[in-house]
């Protein structure tokens, strides 16, 4: 097991200091992150921003937690309305040390900075050496991904959780706990990620049949079956949306990975790159099955596994998905016409009390009157196939995806004011 002697237990506001161990700074590769000057910029804490932000959805009862020694990691395409909001409440409820976007475009970056002085931005192909969007799309590297994906961008996808990973062997300043975050993720409210012993809570998903292509690809690359949480019966998975990664057993999982896969395909040129090509020519080899590789799934089951007395899970978060969005009718639109996509704090709070729909029906919240996580899916609302939003984006965000071009210019924003600029 690794030492962690240097992670005090967290507490409700509690200065909580985290000492950087050397190995850390001493990667083979460092991305340059994007300031407004176009200077690089020094990863480093921020003060405690809770007075700048609003009242809780819950206000009485629910602390909120100081997790000054943890980066939030969030992978995207591009910013949306309501990323604004999830920054806001991202830091307010959690106080997180830095928050680092990746971006597929670094002409993001500048509005992102502006939201708040937490944030740090990355273009996605500085991330990992060698790797990106074009190189994972080159001849012979995804024929059998590309040729099948049909209108699901899977190389994107792929690069995605090879990012969400790999930042932990090229980041020379991350946090040893760093926490994934995806996009569409809003956090109503605060909820605890670490035990008293300043182990990492892994949420539950009950949704555990959309694992089984995950087991399948989680054996090819370690020759391991995928482990699953259970209790009372259910079987659960770890595919929640946000996971608290930490960077020793990142790194021994892609190790790991690396030399199994190697060993057991002596002639796979592209395995013998290393991290992400190993899990790439699998990928692109069980792509005609259907059998995908999770980094959410694959990284808690090697937890589970290897380090089972590490960790601690957490099956009362609860989460609402696209509350009020979609039209009744199979025949129908994907969304609604003309939605309110900008989101304000208290359309927020409204949304998060509404029922999620689940495997085992409409459910309501496992904890107070507030689901923990709406999961809001603007760019599905304004990118894919038409833009169903009747409001517009910020200003600056507009403008910025209006300099990036190449497809990303949004339908309907003519003639329409600005969208708000704070969720009040």
């Amino acid at each position: 097991m690794f030492n962690k002697t240097n992670l005090l237990v967290v507490g409700i506001f509690l200065s909580i200091v985290l000492t950087f161990s050397e190995s850390a700074k001493s990667d083979f590769y460092l991305p340059t992150f994007v300031s407004q000057t176009g200077v690089t910029t020094a990863v480093r804490p921020n003060p405690d921003s809770t007075s700048e932000v609003r009242a809780l959805c819950e206000p009485s009862g629910i602390p909120q937690f100081n997790y000054s020694h943890v980066d939030v990691v969030v992978v995207m395409l591009s910013p949306v309305c309501v990323t604004q909001q999830t920054v806001k409440l991202l830091r307010f409820n959690f106080n997180f040390r830095n928050l680092i976007y990746v971006v597929k475009y670094k002409e993001f970056c500048p509005y992102l900075l502006s939201l708040d002085d937490s944030v740090r931005c990355l273009d996605e192909n500085d991330v990992l050496p060698g790797v990106s969007y074009k190189t994972l799309s080159a001849p012979g590297m995804s024929d059998n991904i590309k040729k099948l994906q049909g209108d699901n961008n899977r190389i994107g996808w792929y690069f995605q959780q090879y990012l969400k990973v790999g930042v932990a062997l090229t980041i020379p300043d991350l946090s040893d706990h760093y926490l994934i975050w995806d996009a569409d993720n809003i956090p109503i409210k605060p909820f605890e990620m670490f035990t008293e012993d300043g182990d990492a809570k892994f949420c539950a998903n009950p949704s555990s049949s959309k694992s089984r292509s995950y087991g399948r690809f989680y054996k090819h690359i370690t020759g391991r079956e995928l482990l699953h949480p259970e209790r009372k019966g259910k079987v659960y998975n770890f595919v929640c949306g946000y996971m608290m990664f930490y960077r020793p057993y990142v790194k021994e999982f892609l190790s790991f990975v690396d030399d199994y896969v190697q060993r057991n395909r002596p002639r796979d040129t592209l395995a013998k790159r290393g991290f992400p090509w190993s899990i790439h020519s699998v990928a692109e080899e069980l792509f005609p099955s259907g059998t995908m590789f999770s980094e959410y799934d694959s990284y808690g089951s090697w937890v589970m596994d290897m380090h089972p007395q590490e960790f601690a899970m957490d099956y009362h978060i609860s989460y609402v998905r696209n509350p009020t969005t979609r039209k009744s009718g199979a025949n129908g639109p994907e969304f609604k016409e003309g939605m309110h996509c900008c989101l304000t704090h208290k359309r927020i709070c409204a949304l998060g009390k509404e029922l999620s729909d689940s495997p085992h029906g409409k459910l309501g919240p496992t904890v107070g009157d507030h689901h923990h996580i709406l999961i809001w899916e603007e760019h599905k609302f304004r990118y894919r196939r038409k833009d169903y939003c009747a409001d517009p984006l910020p200003p600056k965000l507009a403008e910025a995806i209006h300099e990036v071009g190449t497809g990303m210019v949004f339908q309907n924003q003519k003639g329409r004011g600005s969208a708000p600029s704070d969720g009040t």
